[in-house]
C-alpha cells in the first residue's frame, strides 16, 4: 500500500495582500491508481462506475480515496451527473477547473425536507460536454 499526497494551493495577492493559502492531504491505503484522459461527446456518457465488485471498468464500492476529474477544455463546460438508484445530482465543471471527490457516497434531496440523511454508494458517474466535445482529465485512486 502507498499514501497519496494531495496538495492543493490557491495564489492571490488581493490589494496588497497575499490572500492565497495552501492545504496538504495525506491518503494512506492506496493501493490502486489510474489516470486517464477521456474524450466526453455533447451526448451523455458514462465515465464511471461503481459496484460491490471490480470489473471491467468499474470500481468496487467504497473503495475511494481521492477522485479528481479536470475539464482540460478551454471553451466547454462540462456537466457531471453522480448517480445512486433513483437518486442523482449534477455539477458543472468550467473550462479548466477540477471537481474533487474524497469517497464513493452521496445523498440527494429534492425537496429539502429531509431531516436525516441517508448517504450510499454512487452507482455511476456520467458526463456531457456543453456545446463541443471536450477531454476530462480522470485521476482516481483505490484500495
Amino acid at each position: 500500500m502507498a499514501t497519496l499526497k494531495v496538495t492543493i494551493k490557491e495564489e492571490l495577492i488581493l490589494n496588497g495582500k497575499d490572500m492565497g493559502n495552501e492545504n496538504f492531504l495525506s491518503i494512506s491505503g492506496v493501493n490502486s491508481a489510474e489516470h486517464r484522459i477521456i474524450d466526453v461527446a455533447t451526448a451523455e456518457q458514462s465515465i464511471l462506475l461503481f459496484d460491490t465488485a471490480v470489473a471491467a471498468g468499474t470500481y468496487a464500492d467504497s473503495t475511494l480515496k481521492h477522485l479528481r476529474i479536470t475539464n482540460l477544455d478551454g471553451t466547454n463546460f462540462v456537466q457531471l451527473r453522480f448517480v445512486r438508484s433513483a437518486q442523482q445530482y449534477y455539477a458543472k465543471v468550467e473550462p479548466g477547473e477540477t471537481f474533487i471527490l474524497g469517497n464513493s457516497e452521496m445523498y440527494a434531496d429534492a425537496t429539502g425536507t429531509s431531516s436525516s440523511e441517508a448517504f450510499g454508494n454512487i452507482d455511476a458517474i456520467h458526463a456531457k460536454a456543453n456545446t463541443a466535445a471536450c477531454e476530462l482529465e480522470v485521476f482516481i485512486a483505490t484500495t
